[in-house]
């Protein structure tokens, strides 16, 4: 079920359009996961584009509660958000300033010493172009260098049931106490 709720904080998170949601459902259906919900199924159905929006995310909540999975909030799909930029960047997949870019449209309401560090290196930048566009070569590597620390240090943490109120307390249910999530998704 990682997949499926990895879908759900994904679209919460605005990084999968309503339109896609029909064909992450497909996939989901195609990997085995979301067969006994006849939401995810209808889902997988529909056509996306030109349809309304909002019925297409009412399936997919109908379909998590069919799952017995949350509908992640706004404040957890950040934090998700945050911690798979972060090991993006991590790995080497995206650039500093990419996840700049990325993470550039809010920050968390009540964030743990590692996200508020990583979320004041992104606010060092007046724009996520500005780094490498007007920067000094030196400035610009030394603040390459905080970002990829600090988002090194949230990479390593784990967003965990036992956490505070909002950010992944409302685990699915399957998942023991602090146990981990997947932000890493498809």
């Amino acid at each position: 079920m990682d997949a499926a709720f990895t879908l759900a904080w994904r679209h919460t998170a605005g990084l999968v359009f309503p339109e896609d949601l029909p064909m992450a459902a497909a996939e989901l259906l195609g990997r085995g996961i979301g067969g006994d919900s006849p939401a995810l199924c209808e889902l997988a159905g529909r056509q996306g584009r030109g349809e309304p929006s909002d019925e297409l995310t009412g399936l997919l909540h109908r379909a998590l509660g069919e799952l017995g999975l949350p509908v992640p909030d706004d404040e957890f799909a950040r934090r998700c958000r945050l911690h798979h930029t972060a090991a993006r960047l991590t790995s080497g997949e995206i650039t500093p300033g990419e996840a700049a870019v990325a993470l550039w449209a809010g920050s968390l309401s009540e964030p743990t010493a590692a996200e508020r560090r990583l979320e004041d290196v992104v606010a060092e930048i007046c724009c996520p172009g500005c780094v490498e566009t007007t920067w000094p070569a030196e400035a610009a590597r030394n603040w390459e260098r905080e970002m990829a620390e600090a988002a090194a240090v949230v990479a390593a943490s784990a967003i965990s049931r036992s956490s505070p109120p909002g950010t992944g307390a409302d685990l699915p249910p399957e998942s023991p106490a602090g146990a981990v999530i997947s932000v890493t998704g498809p």
